[in-house]
């Protein structure tokens, strides 16, 4: 009797140790499901936008494109404006090409952009060029053509030199920021909207 005791005993002991290993072995499990959970929810990519050109050599990309086309009520020119804008974290940037609606050829070009400050802060650094500005910035440069050939979207070019930016220039950590090439502009299947044909359309 006292031996089966004895072996009633062991056999017990063995099971429980038994079902201890196998508790830890599903604490453990569960102990590493969260981890792998949150691990899956990281993003993998972040949208950084649609490349559009350099400026000063360093890649440009926007999040949202638009464009307009209207002709002055009085002189009768017609322009097309092509707007680039990039969403950032605080604010935004943006780029803006001013075409001629009849030869299409490149006008005007301006630029927002966020600038590193003397301070440590950011500013919003103001660029714009047209041939009226000529005697200020006699160094820059455009270059650039329009399609409108496709009733509904615009593509084209544009190259932007030596484009000073307008004021705070005593403001930038980096001198070299007070001038920006916008190099290698090219872009296509950017939706428009011709005032114009609209008004045509409203007034059949």
């Amino acid at each position: 009797m006292f031996r089966f005791i004895i072996l009633l005993s062991f056999f017990s002991f063995v099971a429980c140790g038994g079902d201890s290993e196998a508790t830890a072995e599903v604490v453990e499990e569960t102990t590493l499901t969260p981890e792998v959970a949150m691990s899956k929810t990281l993003p993998q990519n972040v949208n950084q936008g649609t490349k559009l050109c350099e400026i000063n050599g360093v890649a440009w990309a926007y999040t949202k494109a638009s464009g307009i086309v209207s002709r002055h009520k009085n002189s009768g020119k017609r322009t097309a404006i092509i707007t680039f804008k990039k969403k950032l974290e605080k604010g935004s940037e943006s780029i803006q090409l001013y075409y001629d609606g009849d030869s299409f050829e490149l006008e005007k070009v301006t630029a927002q952009l966020k600038l590193a400050k003397n301070d440590g802060d950011r500013m919003t650094g103001f660029f714009s060029f047209d041939p009226n500005l000529r005697a200020k910035q006699p160094d820059a440069q455009l270059s650039g053509t329009l399609d409108l050939s496709d009733p509904s979207t615009a593509a084209g070019t544009a190259e932007a030199t030596d484009v000073n930016i307008s004021y705070e220039k005593n403001l930038l950590a980096n001198p070299e920021d007070a001038v920006i090439n916008i190099t290698g502009l090219t872009f296509s299947d950017v939706g428009y909207s011709d005032l114009n044909a609209v008004k045509k359309q409203l007034n059949m």
